[in-house]
């Protein structure tokens, strides 16, 4: 679950945003190599580690 912050009071949402997603997915795959073409998997498993 996602919380954020807006006006002194937090807002919980329950889905990753579509941003955190791709901003870890990419941190994934710069930490692989950034050579390789495992964007769908790393899409994947940045999905899985904000659901937890």
């Amino acid at each position: 679950m996602m919380t954020s912050k807006t006006n002194n009071s937090i807002v919980e949402s329950p889905v990753p945003l579509e941003e955190d997603i791709r901003l870890i997915a990419y941190y994934l795959w710069e930490e692989k190599g950034s050579n390789n073409d495992t964007d769908i998997e790393n899409w994947i498993e940045a999905e899985k580690y904000l659901n937890n």
